[in-house]
């Protein structure tokens, strides 16, 4: 920390020294060297207050918007293990399998019922239109081609109550391997392999990365100020701004800290962000007039901060208070008033006035 006051204070001397000889050789009556070489090529800045939008930046926790546990929908023991924590998948990818011998023998079983039913009403068929021919002829009698007819409606029904069981009995028979509903991260495993689990056991935990969400605590102060998602950005990870695709605020404050919940959903596939992140959202309050210089006019060493000001007798160094930084424009707090006129490039300048 000494070190970088020590280099602040050796600019300041530097910048003084210059200055004084500047004005010992216009005081000799010499003629003074043009301010800069770069003042030739690339024009010099003026500082003019710029109207800018004024936000309240508040801290919000990424999450995930879906996100849950599968659970187990038939008995059976647990006797493969397909993926495990923090590992990716896909939907519809195999997570585990259970054991299911009982339910592969109840389709068996199915299957057998619906055969034996079909054959059933073939033979129904075959006996009603044999009924018909004969009732024309009348060799039977009406109440005999009613009962014929009866049996057919019989042996149709059967098929369709066979088909739902076999339906059935496949579907429990699927609940044995157990599939991704969505592509995303495995966060838990609640079971291990050879455990026995039954229908509600849970199994496994995870959530998407596709669909994200950001949590903000919005103090009652703020109540206005998120109307809707045009008046909020959230800060990423690597610098830029994102406008959320949807604003939900909570109509309850919390009991204890009296701040009202803001969900953010954030577009999809958004990159750079994870669940659990910690991220800047902020909400548009108005607008304000500030000073604003470029990136590559401030001079930094370390804790110092300053800008080449152009003076009568030349360029000096001066001390300047940075407030915050974006889109290659920083904010002066203190230091310069409007109407100032400075170098475009500070390191340039330090380089020229360093040969000088």
């Amino acid at each position: 920390m000494e070190k970088i006051r020590l280099l602040g204070i050796t600019l300041l001397v530097m910048t003084s020294q210059a200055m004084t000889s500047t004005q010992a050789l216009a005081a000799a009556g010499e003629p003074i060297a043009p301010l800069t070489e770069s003042s030739q090529t690339e024009p010099l800045l003026t500082v003019a207050p710029q109207p800018v939008t004024d936000w309240l930046t508040l801290d919000g926790t990424v999450s995930a918007i879906h996100q849950g546990t599968v659970a187990a929908q038939t008995s059976g023991r647990v006797s493969r293990m397909l993926v495990d924590v923090n590992d990716e998948v896909q939907a519809g990818q195999p997570l585990l399998e259970i054991s299911g011998k009982e339910q592969f023998a109840a389709v068996t079983g199915a299957e057998a019922r619906l055969a034996r039913a079909q054959a059933q009403q073939v033979e129904a068929e075959r006996q009603l239109a044999r009924f018909q021919a004969l009732i024309a002829k009348g060799v039977i009698t009406r109440a005999q081609l009613d009962n014929a007819q009866a049996t057919d409606r019989a042996a149709r029904a059967e098929v369709n109550a066979a088909d739902a069981a076999l339906t059935q009995a496949r579907e429990a028979y699927g609940y044995t391997r157990i599939l991704a509903p969505y592509a995303g991260v495995v966060t838990k495993r609640l079971v291990e392999l050879g455990e026995t689990v039954a229908p509600g056991t849970p199994l496994l935990s995870g959530f998407s990365l596709d669909e994200l969400r950001v949590e903000v605590e919005l103090p009652q102060s703020a109540l206005t100020l998120a109307g809707q998602p045009a008046d909020v950005q959230v800060l990423l990870p690597d610098g830029k701004t994102v406008t959320p695709a949807k604003l939900t605020r909570f109509n309850y404050a919390d009991s204890q800290s009296h701040a009202f919940r803001l969900r953010l959903d954030l577009p999809p596939h958004t990159a750079g962000v994870l669940p659990g992140m910690w991220l800047k959202v902020q909400l548009k309050q108005g607008e304000r007039l500030v000073l604003q210089v470029p990136v590559r006019a401030l001079l930094r060493q370390g804790e110092f901060n300053g800008v080449y000001l152009q003076q009568p007798a030349g360029w000096a160094l001066t001390p300047v208070r940075v407030g915050h930084c974006l889109v290659g424009q920083c904010e002066i707090l203190a230091g310069l008033q409007a109407g100032d006129t400075l170098a475009p490039d500070a390191w340039a300048q330090q380089q020229e006035a360093a040969h000088e």
